[in-house]
């Protein structure tokens, strides 16, 4: 089973023992994922609006909105490796490490979804929010600062 990723800050989340769509922190903020950068806060924001359809229980549609968090996040990883690799970031192999496991784990819970485990998913997506979050704040943010480093 690859979900088992939180103990790690930069893997993403398991599927873990928290119930469905309930494991958002009261205090969560959308800007919370922002970091100052406006063309990965851009995606940051997508993210957040795919992941909120799925934390929705009166708008989840798990096999459509599972399908769009695979694809956004593809683009999204896409997008922010293609900025690594122009201006020739010394993390870049870390960083994609983090994105490879993303994939993986997004990849694997549609999988689960598709065979009838609903749990895994929701519970999934639970967690994505908490493993995302630090990976704005380390990751992105740290990339962000290189990025309008090397830009200004």
């Amino acid at each position: 089973m690859p979900l088992g990723l939180l103990s790690i800050k930069s893997t993403p989340p398991q599927a873990s023992k928290l119930g469905p769509c309930m494991a958002i922190e009261s205090d969560f903020r959308h800007d919370q994922l922002l970091i100052g950068f406006k063309p990965i806060d851009d995606l940051h924001r997508e993210f957040q609006d795919i992941l909120d359809a799925l934390l929705d229980p009166a708008e989840a549609d798990y096999g459509k909105h599972l399908l769009a968090l695979h694809r956004h996040l593809l683009r999204h990883c896409a997008i922010e490796e293609e900025f690594m690799r122009q201006e020739d970031y010394p993390h870049i192999d870390r960083h994609r490490r983090a994105h490879q496991r993303l994939l993986e784990s997004v990849a694997d819970v549609r999988r689960r979804f598709d065979a009838g485990d609903y749990d895994t998913a929701r519970r999934f997506c639970a967690d994505l929010q908490g493993w995302f979050t630090i990976h704005a704040h380390s990751e992105d943010a740290e990339l962000a600062a290189f990025l309008k480093g090397s830009s200004g």
